[in-house]
């Protein structure tokens, strides 16, 4: 919220989260750092949740591979606003926005495998298991929405695609953490 009003002229209902971290923008002084916050508290939530009844192996290693990729996503920043992508068709796509694309695509395909695999592998309740497949079901489809609105320009509403899955996406950790809080495996 903060880094969208520092970038004039940002649509946060169009345009992807990513693009505030651009090359050139005032707000990536907020968003590398907001990106290395996540990736931290990523890579601890992994370890927290080691041993507990929503993260059986492998679930803390892919938090934690989730973890660098988002650090990588905050660190390999894009050329310009329109955050453009090879794989999308874009033109004068440069080194660094290949890097962030690649880092992008992998934090989200972990971001559908983790909630997914702690719900078929876990010890936790029904219920549980039955949230956390709910968003990894949700962060797919809002990814296949989201990213086939993403063709350059962005479609309206693309940015809002992206923050939905986003969201459901980080929906996760605090399930997670509340189940390790009340039910640990000795």
């Amino acid at each position: 919220m903060v880094s969208g009003r520092l970038e004039p002229g940002y649509r946060a209902r169009d345009e992807p989260i990513s693009a505030l971290a651009a090359h050139g923008t005032r707000s990536a002084t907020v968003m590398v750092p907001g990106f290395l916050g996540l990736a931290l508290s990523t890579v601890a939530l992994a370890r927290a949740l080691r041993g507990t009844a929503l993260a059986p192996d492998p679930v803390p290693a892919l938090l934690t591979l989730a973890g660098l990729t988002v650090a990588g996503a905050g660190l390999a920043r894009c050329s310009d606003r329109s955050c453009p992508t090879r794989f999308l068709g874009d033109d004068g796509v440069t080194r660094g926005d290949d890097l962030h694309a690649a880092f992008s695509a992998a934090t989200f395909a972990l971001w559908i495998a983790i909630p997914l695999t702690a719900a078929r592998r876990s010890e936790a309740s029904p219920r549980v298991r039955s949230v956390s497949s709910a968003l990894g079901v949700t962060t797919l489809l809002a990814l296949v929405v989201g990213g086939s609105m993403a063709q350059q320009p962005s479609a309206r509403w693309s940015g809002t695609a992206q923050r939905v899955m986003v969201a459901s996406a980080l929906a996760w950790y605090p399930l997670a953490a509340g189940v390790a809080g009340r039910v640990v495996r000795t």
